[in-house]
């Protein structure tokens, strides 16, 4: 049985990471555990916590006979939520999107949390409501996506929706000497990426054959690729390493942009050796 922890303050885009979360407990078997991490003042007993009662009142609505569970921590964030999420095998945060100004100051503990967190970590927007228009993947060019490949495709199973791999690339600029000087020719290139995006889709066929699989190959930047199309989709799954400057603020250049400005709920997802897989 899955088990999804909630992060819950009482705003808006908590209250979105929660209906997201109690959608898949009616869709699925699966325990919802709400967690109200109190910076201020001590942590109340989860029945006498309004925030924590609220939050089992909202998954109850929506999935009358899920398994739900609330607990209130006294302890600074992102932490003491990371510790609450250690044992789930899915954290599910909200963020205000499209706010630059307030998601410096507010969205900080959403980006930090999906940056250090263990477990693959679902961002919620505020704005969020349910679509049909399938999983959209982001592949790369390195190992980072691997996780997010087979985690996207067993999403999209789950919800009898069309997986999507979008792969964006660009031509690299030349430096004026050196080997650096020799850029393949376009279409060469085209081939090369086209070539990463092929070899995972026979990966995701050959672990699902019955799943229908798309495939894009960008011209873009990979962050204005993801987010043009985030919008028609019902998930964005994005991977990544948790290292460099990610470990303090945001995840990477195209981490940070998905995830503050996706329309979508974002599922990022650490590296196959960082996490356990799905249904362990």
């Amino acid at each position: 049985m899955e088990s999804i922890v909630v992060g819950y303050d009482g705003s808006p885009p908590s209250r979105a990471a929660v209906d997201w979360a109690a959608r898949r407990a009616a869709r699925d078997d699966c325990r919802v555990e709400i967690v109200r991490v109190r910076t201020a003042t001590p942590a109340l007993d989860p029945g006498e916590d309004p925030d924590v009662v609220e939050a089992e009142m909202r998954v109850r609505d929506i999935a009358p006979h899920a398994e739900v569970t609330g607990l209130s921590v006294s302890g600074r964030m992102p932490g003491a939520l990371i510790d609450a999420a250690a044992q789930a095998d899915v954290l599910v945060i909200g963020i205000q999107r499209n706010h630059p100004i307030k998601a410096a100051l507010k969205g900080w503990r959403s980006l930090r949390l999906a940056a250090q967190s263990g477990v693959p970590t679902v961002v919620v927007p505020e704005a969020w409501t349910p679509v049909d228009g399938g999983v959209l993947v982001g592949v790369d060019d390195d190992d980072s996506s691997n996780s997010a490949i087979a985690r996207g495709a067993a999403e999209a199973v789950a919800e009898g929706l069309p997986l999507t791999l979008l792969h964006a690339w660009l031509m690299p600029v030349p430096s004026l000497e050196g080997p650096g000087a020799l850029v393949a020719p376009h279409a060469e290139n085209r081939r090369l990426h086209g070539a990463i995006l092929e070899a995972a889709r026979v990966v995701v066929v050959g672990a699902h054959p019955d799943l229908e699989v798309r495939t894009a190959l960008v011209e873009d930047n990979p962050a204005s690729a993801l987010l043009t199309r985030a919008a028609h989709h019902s998930l964005l799954v994005i991977g990544t390493h948790r290292r460099g400057i990610l470990e303090g603020a945001f995840i990477g250049s195209v981490g940070q942009d998905v995830l503050v400005e996706a329309a979508a709920p974002v599922f990022v997802v650490p590296l196959v050796s960082e996490v356990d897989q799905p249904g362990r």
